[in-house]
């Protein structure tokens, strides 16, 4: 049985996935930072990565989300191509047996599948 072939959309997603639930675990710490007392976030100013995530953060998420969907409906389509090819695949293969065996009975009988005498 030929091996099936690895479907694209299911990488995006797991890679996509982690990505956005980094994001969104540290998109939670940083809200959670911004509602503590200002004074207790006086004493260590914010570093880089919580001020991109102030700028950017929701954009991230949102941008993320829109990639998981579209992904998610790519791997559903693509898996649902497949699912179709290898039935066709099986039915087509089940037809040429069943083609191989009245040739076989045919020629077994002197004539051809196609019905003309064999000389």
């Amino acid at each position: 049985m030929p091996r099936t072939r690895t479907n694209p959309f299911n990488v995006v997603l797991g890679i996509v996935g982690i990505l956005f639930t980094i994001t969104a675990m540290s998109y939670c710490v940083f809200v959670l930072r911004g509602v503590q007392a200002a004074e207790a976030n006086a004493a260590s100013p914010p570093v880089a990565f919580e001020r991109l995530m102030d700028g950017y953060g929701t954009t991230f998420l949102v941008a993320q989300l829109a990639v998981l969907a579209i992904a998610t409906v790519g791997a559903v389509a693509f898996d649902s191509a497949e699912g179709r090819r290898e039935v066709e695949s099986r039915q087509g293969s089940r037809g040429l047996s069943r083609a191989h065996d009245s040739s076989a009975a045919a020629s077994a009988e002197g004539t051809p599948a196609q019905g003309k005498p064999v000389p």
